[in-house]
């Protein structure tokens, strides 16, 4: 049975049919990111892996710690995945529809997270509403950074060679759980636990990413069609220090940490599976 023509994703008109102010703002971004150097990256990587050592309160460490375990899983598979020869081209082709559906869907859940964190907000004394507006006001602007990034991957896939994708079948179910878990969550009054995709997401882009794009340069994927993956590792590099300054604030309980972690394990169960998926 053939595809029907709403199952099919045209990339060059999915590209193409954006505003034009966020095809501006998406040029400019990849024009300052490509003028970062090398040095400023290493420098950022070791001040995020000093701040985690010394700026990371005790109870937010355990969170940090957690997700720490949880990311070297993740490149531990991926290690063993190049070992298969299992890093081709299929599969990374397969990774960038995941990314670009999950990617599609930051905005709004970020959004979404930041009207119910500024409503959690109100609650706080005067001092601390004080301090923590300036971090709701920092969030907004991440938030705002993220829109139009699903474009990069399928920029990429089209210098791949891709011009369309079928919908349908190419979503893998665990993107789809991924993305339908964390709205179900925003939904709910546990929906603080939604920092743990944030922080995952984030430190696990910029953490570790630079030795998922070594991975792939080994498999012979080209430079020029890893922008997604390297635009996001440059960008949550200098959100990094941000997501500590959050972490601290509002992991201030047991409780919370709790409600972090459950969604760690979550978050972290459903991006292995799409690792697995499709570097199989």
């Amino acid at each position: 049975m053939s595809a029907t023509q709403l199952e099919l994703l045209d990339i060059s008109y999915e590209i193409n049919s954006r505003d034009e102010e966020t095809i501006n703002k998406l040029v400019l971004e990849s024009i300052r990111i490509n003028q970062i150097t090398l040095e400023i990256l290493v420098e950022q990587k070791t001040k995020l892996n000093e701040a985690e050592k010394s700026q990371v309160t005790p109870i937010a460490q355990n969170v940090t710690n957690y997700m720490l375990l949880k990311m070297q899983e993740i490149n531990e598979l991926l290690y063993q995945k190049k070992e298969q020869g299992k890093i081709t081209y299929n599969g990374y082709i397969s990774y960038l529809i995941q990314a670009w559906y999950c990617s599609s869907y930051t905005p709004e859940l970020q959004n979404k997270f930041n009207q119910l964190i500024s409503q959690y907000s109100q609650t706080f004394n005067e001092d601390k509403l004080r301090r923590g507006s300036k971090l709701i006001l920092m969030m907004e602007s991440d938030s705002n950074e993220e829109i139009g990034h699903e474009i990069f991957a399928l920029q990429d896939l089209q210098k791949l060679g891709i011009k369309q994708f079928n919908i349908s079948h190419d979503i893998f179910d665990e993107s789809k759980q991924l993305i339908t878990t964390q709205l179900g969550l925003l939904d709910q009054s546990k929906f603080i636990g939604f920092l743990g995709y944030c922080f995952y997401m984030e430190f696990l882009f910029a953490k570790y990413i630079d030795f998922q794009l070594k991975l792939l340069r080994e498999a012979g994927i080209p430079r020029e069609a890893q922008t997604f993956l390297f635009n996001h590792y440059v960008i949550d590099l200098s959100h990094a220090g941000h997501d500590i300054e959050l972490l601290n604030f509002f992991a201030d309980s047991d409780e919370i940490v709790v409600l972090i972690n459950e969604n760690i394990d979550v978050v972290h169960s459903l991006y292995k599976g799409i690792l697995t998926r499709a570097f199989n």
